[in-house]
């Protein structure tokens, strides 16, 4: 989501509203391109995410999920210095894609340090930079020489604005001023002159100014007449007036399928649909972000790491089967030499070759070995012996590689899967904990200890009984051997990651409730898309836990199998709402 100026302009009213006076009580480094920074302000406790990545925005987001549990070293430097200190302002400056906002601190020995967090949402040149006193002490990027001749960012350098921040803001001219500097300013087109006088304007509203004023971005300035100057003029003091009071962002879905915002209505042709109206500025760019995914959130990143030991493992697979499919050689390097032995006595030496009748095989037939020439025959039947015997041990250890390595691939998509699932940082944390226990992540210094609580497992009552759902792997555990009663239900799609699936009826029950238990397990699965879904049942009292096997790992007997459509059972607690 990229915010113009002017949008900007919007969000930087709901900053100030929201901030002003509050006071900055926590740091948090989300990624290498976000930080958070949690404020106690007028309204209650406000967090205030800025990203500077993918997705460059800085907004309110109220709830905090999946961050991590360790701060980074930039996180600690800036604690120091910013904790404790009263936001006095949040200015956008000069209506361009520039937020300052000062943080005054009041020291041990009672001066006031001035800490200013310069948020620059400017596309790849995008940066978040913390300045005291006018010297820049941090920046979440660094920019060397190489980088950019024009500006340098590092500690310890005095801070600079970008270049081409002098333009003016719409609102502050008048409309008489505004035609005065299109007629003295104008050079190139009308979409150039407006860029090169004015801060703030994106593609959409430079499309809505012109459309309303009769023009095009590329129709020359010299070429307008006394009147369509004036009738630009107009619109551009409308327009900015407009956005100095909008307090909302307007939402319009395109031909494209892609969303645009706007601070105004927007009436040109190819604008799109009026979508909605969002009141809360935030809460809309707050979604936007986590529909792209731009933030690399504790979850994103254990994700990305699992899938790349997925990637890792199933190459190893791959390279353990090929080596499986070289020991079918096994059996004819036995009988190459038996028919060596058995035709011992024949005068070959020096040759590449050897043909003998295979009096093993029925009928009979000649079959030509290849030979060491350099050997005698006794000694290549030795040969081939030491090569049986070779493949022959590699096949068993290759078998069993194979088994392991495709258990520890179901692990890990396991693991995926109950990521999926997780909604909120103790999940996510859960998650983190199982991980570093079985050496996939580096182990935290500040372990989160895991206490299986029943009250906490996802539960719905249905006719005839209770279902319980785990959603990771230590909830799975947890429920199938120590929840679980030797005559309650177990439920599972067949060779398909998904949960593990409890129900305990209140009687003996019919087939019909064991199908909708089913068609809830498959739903709580990767299938739950797909149709026509294997799920197994059997009772608890069959499923078994090979030793040393991983979490959530079982075998059972005794099941049966039934092919059912997914169903969401959280929609049938919703009808029994509404009933």
């Amino acid at each position: 989501m990229n915010l113009d100026g002017l949008t900007l302009t919007v969000m930087t009213k709901q900053l100030a509203n929201r901030l002003m006076g509050g006071q900055l009580q926590k740091v948090l480094q989300v990624d290498k391109t976000t930080m958070v920074f949690k404020i106690n302000g007028p309204q209650g406790n406000e967090n205030l995410v800025v990203t500077v990545g993918s997705s460059p925005a800085c907004y309110l987001s109220r709830e905090l999920t999946d961050l991590p549990k360790e701060p980074t070293s930039l996180c600690m430097f800036l604690r120091k210095h910013l904790e404790g200190a009263r936001i006095t302002s949040v200015e956008q400056y000069n209506g361009d894609r520039i937020l300052a906002i000062t943080a005054d601190k009041l020291e041990l020995t009672g001066e006031i340090t001035a800490n200013t967090i310069y948020v620059e949402l400017m596309g790849k040149y995008s940066n978040c930079i913390f300045v005291q006193n006018g010297v820049i002490l941090e920046a979440l990027i660094h920019v060397t020489p190489l980088m950019n001749r024009e500006r340098s960012i590092a500690p310890k350098l005095t801070y600079e604005l970008p270049p081409h921040t002098e333009r003016g803001q719409i609102p502050e001219y008048t409309e008489q001023e505004i035609a005065g500097m299109l007629t003295t300013f104008g050079q190139g087109s009308v979409g150039e002159t407006i860029r090169a006088l004015f801060n703030g304007f994106g593609p959409a509203l430079m499309k809505e100014v012109c459309f309303e004023a009769g023009v095009t971005e590329k129709t020359p300035v010299a070429e307008l007449t006394p009147e369509q100057v004036n009738d630009l003029a107009h619109v551009l003091h409308t327009v900015g007036n407009a956005i100095a009071e909008a307090t909302s962002l307007y939402e319009y879905r395109k031909e494209n399928g892609r969303s645009q915002y706007s601070p105004i209505m927007l009436t040109f042709p190819t604008a799109g649909e009026l979508v909605t109206i969002h009141e809360d500025p935030s809460a809309c760019v707050a979604t936007e972000i986590a529909k792209s995914g731009a933030i690399n959130t504790a979850g994103r990143n254990l994700e990305r790491l699992l899938q790349q030991a997925v990637k890792k493992e199933e190459l190893r697979h791959q390279k353990i089967s090929d080596e499986l499919a070289d020991t079918e050689l096994t059996d004819r390097y036995k009988l190459y030499g038996d028919l060596l032995m058995i035709n011992a006595y024949l005068p070959v030496r020096y040759e590449k070759t050897v043909t003998v009748d295979n009096i093993l095989a029925d009928p009979v037939e000649p079959i030509e070995i290849p030979l060491q020439p350099e050997l005698t025959i006794v000694d290549n039947a030795q040969h081939y012996y030491k090569l049986y015997t070779k493949l022959k041990n590699r096949a068993i250890s290759g078998r069993y590689q194979l088994n392991q390595s495709g258990q520890r691939i179901d692990y890990l998509q396991s693991i995926l899967y109950s990521l999926s699932l997780a909604k909120d940082k103790r999940a996510v944390q859960e998650i983190q904990t199982e991980c570093e226990a079985a050496g996939l992540l580096k182990k935290s210094k500040k372990p989160i200890p895991y206490k299986s609580d029943k009250n906490a497992l996802l539960r719905f009552n249905v006719d005839g009984g209770e279902i319980i759902v785990g959603r990771n792997n230590r909830e799975n555990e947890y429920i199938t051997h120590r929840y679980g009663k030797p005559n309650d239900l177990w439920f599972h799609t067949l060779q398909i990651q998904g949960s593990h699936v409890l129900f305990r009826p209140n009687q003996e029950p019919t087939m019909q409730q064991i199908e909708q238990v089913a068609k809830y397990a498959a739903f709580y699965s990767k299938a739950r898309e797909s149709s026509h879904v294997p799920v197994d049942f059997t009772y608890i009292k069959y499923i078994k836990k090979p030793p040393a096997s991983p979490l959530g790992y079982v075998i059972y007997t005794n099941q049966q199998t039934l092919i059912v459509d997914p169903k969401d059972p959280t929609k049938l607690e919703a009808q029994k709402q509404d009933a």
